[in-house]
């Protein structure tokens, strides 16, 4: 499985943000699937398909990577179930890796350098050995930038040439696959769509044989965070309830074959062999409980469960007496909360970051750098996802309307584009109501679920949002990071 790049941006201490690339997937370009342990491993459990017999083979074994800024090396150690078929790989690339700092873009190639393959099958006393002799292969993804999440997309083509016996016989494969994904912080999806046309020729003093076939391979890695809900069984606690977050990885190989039907070393012209197979790798969930907040004014409160759920994560402040979801949400809350449900910086930066101030210059006119919040506001705007307001303020005790937040959310995903060109309606009621600025994020929060409006058709685009409603409306996010995205980047293109 391809180990794509992905781009992220670390905010530093002292330091402009740096283009860092990490890799979502890693086995390769074969359309095998890994078991992802969680741990720095560089040997992974291994599942492939091959075809080159006229038969699909499912072969299991282990895959090594070493994986550094220039190379890409893979060895693999194959069997079947049953020992009669082992395959030995060796496959060394090289990366070229182009970054657009401007806009958040990284291009990387890559190319075949080195490769070494042999596949053994054994039959009773005889053995059929196809050999690796030429292998062409060419790889590029561009990777898009966004303030949370990193879009990627790449395609490849590739010709392997195996020998049979040396000389009695040639299998051509040619490959053609392409690669849709995204890594944030609550989940990462890759799916790659691979097209496989084999052409096999093998001759005898006896007889000569030629045949055509195809197969389809759709492979997923997904790695998935969700909240799940507890309930404590004894009536004399502190605590009645919270919630545990759990992580998961799960690989998926779904493929189809359509090969031909061979009956005493004759090809059949008239019936095919056709069918279809799904495999899979799932690692055990990691749990963690998260912290039970002491609030005295969110119980039997419509938002009482979103509330929970962000101060499980330390999102908002847990440790007081009062949440007070009835009042006005403030740009500054809004900014830390954002900055903490992405986790787009680390709370021990934020303690060390007061070690040289004159390093840090004041982004905003009324944000100094001794201002408590300082570095969630630059971790804000040096996203692009807060801008300031009139004469470069921050405004930080304003209060938050909905279109605000919708826009700053919007903005986060990176999904403008999903919105047709102005000048255009949604379609709300108060649609008319709605500031020009806002009108493209407000149509896209309603295509992908984000924000609906109220049951009798108004979004109320210009009122200030409560922190009842700011906390629905960030579980509401997390959600569409959590499952919405899988769904589009998974099931959709896979058929699920």
């Amino acid at each position: 499985m391809h180990k794509v790049i992905t781009l992220l941006i670390a905010i530093t201490l002292l330091l402009q943000p740096l283009f860092i690339y990490a890799q979502i997937n890693n086995a390769g370009f074969e359309g095998g699937i890994h078991k992802n342990e969680m741990d720095n491993k560089d040997t992974k459990k291994y599942k492939e398909v091959i075809f080159l017999t006229g038969e699909p083979i499912l072969l299991e074994g282990t895959v090594e990577m070493d994986i550094d800024d220039d190379t890409l090396e893979y060895e693999y150690e194959l069997t079947n179930s049953d020992g009669t078929v082992t395959l030995e790989r060796e496959i060394e690339l090289e990366r070229i890796i182009e970054e657009d700092s401007k806009q958040r873009q990284v291009v990387e190639v890559n190319n075949i350098t080195d490769y070494d393959e042999e596949i053994t099958i054994t039959d009773g006393d005889e053995e059929t050995i196809y050999t690796l002799v030429d292998y062409q292969f060419h790889n590029s993804t561009i990777d898009d930038k966004q303030p949370v999440i990193d879009f990627y997309k790449g395609d490849w083509l590739g010709t392997k040439t195996y020998s049979i016996n040396e000389n009695e016989g040639q299998v051509t494969v040619e490959i053609t696959g392409n690669i849709y994904g995204y890594g944030q912080y609550w989940g990462a999806t890759e799916t790659q769509k691979i097209h496989k046309d084999i052409n096999y020729s093998f001759d005898t003093d006896d007889s000569s044989i030629e045949w055509y076939g195809y197969a389809d391979i759709d492979v997923s890695f997904n790695r998935t965070k969700e909240m799940e809900y507890f309930k404590n069984l004894p009536y004399q606690t502190s605590f009645r309830d919270g919630y545990t977050l759990t992580e998961q990885e799960e690989t998926i190989m779904k493929y189809s074959y359509n090969l031909p039907v061979i009956n005493n070393g004759e090809v059949e012209e008239q019936i095919r062999n056709q069918g279809e197979g799904v495999e899979r790798f799932e690692t055990l969930p990691t749990r963690k409980k998260l912290y039970i907040p002491r609030y005295q004014d969110i119980k039997g409160h419509w938002a009482e469960w979103d509330i929970k759920r962000l101060a499980g994560l330390k999102v908002v402040d847990g440790s007081v007496k009062f949440y007070g979801p009835g009042l006005h949400t403030k740009r500054i809350d809004f900014a830390k909360w954002i900055v903490k449900a992405m986790n787009l910086i680390e709370e021990e930066q934020v303690e060390r970051s007061y070690v040289k101030p004159e390093a840090k210059p004041e982004f905003f006119k009324d944000i100094p750098r001794e201002h408590p919040d300082y570095d969630y506001i630059r971790a804000i705007k040096e996203k692009g996802i807060m801008n300031g307001v009139g004469d470069n303020k921050f405004l930080p005790e304003g209060n938050l309307t909905r279109a605000q937040a919708i826009t700053i959310v919007i903005r986060t995903l990176g999904l403008e584009r999903l919105a047709p060109n102005l000048p255009f309606n949604t379609r709300f009621k108060d649609d008319q109501d709605i500031p020009l600025w806002a009108k493209k994020a407000i149509y896209v929060a309603d295509q992908i679920g984000l924000a609906e409006g109220t049951p009798e058709g108004y979004i109320y685009p210009n009122e200030y949002m409560t922190k009842a409603e700011a906390a629905a409306f960030l579980n509401r996010f997390i959600t569409y990071l959590q499952e919405n995205l899988k769904k589009d980047y998974r099931e959709n293109i896979l058929n699920f």
